[in-house]
């Protein structure tokens, strides 16, 4: 990263997650704060007291480069934002002066919850008027998608979340297909195998929830903000 901020003409799109509440769109981080605000959310720096985003401090608006961790939809709101002003540019992610929500995606779990989410979407069309909000994030993502910032020097790495995301689904579907395959085979067939091969099943079966579990830490922890590092500005 440069010794100082850069200043990106235009606006630079982002991915980040947001916090769902009654009355608004929360970052997962610095909650106290309240939410952003439905037109334009400014940044400030409590630490410091400077204008934002400063090159040596953790003050700014986050969001990632490319949608991966950020777009995995594990409990948080999925979201495009557009940041303007000045950024300080990062291997995976920038910090920004102010920043607008250009989209959002409901988390699936609304979809268990009709009435929640139709006050939601109330919520969300009053207080942010601006915001696309979808129910996929792949619809999302083809009307938002990332821009090339390798002409400001830039060529962020590849996230694993997505390829996280994919196994978790196939290792379910597998040992689902297996369980329902178990009703073709006769009953006696099924208790010999037991009877013989109960230590390698169990073997089996542990190692299938334990690559199971892996799989969804890693998901929870590809979403998590982290600290600020020099050279980087995680979402």
């Amino acid at each position: 990263m440069s010794e100082g901020p850069a200043l990106v003409p235009g606006e630079l799109r982002g991915y980040r997650q947001f916090t769902l509440r009654r009355d608004g769109l929360y970052p997962l981080v610095h909650v106290s704060e309240g939410p952003w605000d439905g037109a334009l959310q400014h940044a400030r720096c409590a630490e410091h007291g400077h204008h934002p985003p400063g090159p040596r401090c953790r003050c700014g608006l986050y969001a990632w480069y490319l949608p991966g961790s950020a777009t995995v939809s594990v409990g948080p709101v999925a979201a495009v934002v557009a940041a303007r002003g000045r950024c300080v540019l990062g291997d995976r992610g920038f910090r920004a002066e102010s920043a607008r929500i250009e989209a959002v995606t409901l988390p699936a779990s609304l979809l268990w919850r009709p009435r929640y989410a139709a006050r939601v979407r109330a919520m969300l069309a009053r207080d942010y008027p601006r915001t696309r909000v979808y129910r996929l994030t792949r619809r999302m993502l083809r009307d938002h998608p990332p821009h090339d910032v390798r002409g400001l020097g830039i060529d962020p790495p590849r996230d694993p979340s997505r390829a996280y995301r994919a196994a978790a689904v196939a290792l379910w579907a597998s040992f689902l297909l297996a369980v329902f395959s178990l009703g073709a085979v006769p009953h006696a067939a099924r208790v010999e195998a037991v009877t013989h091969w109960w230590p390698l099943l169990i073997l089996v079966i542990l190692a299938w929830q334990t690559a199971l579990i892996w799989l969804f830490m890693r998901l929870i922890a590809q979403q998590m903000p982290e600290a600020p590092r020099e050279g980087d500005a995680p979402g």
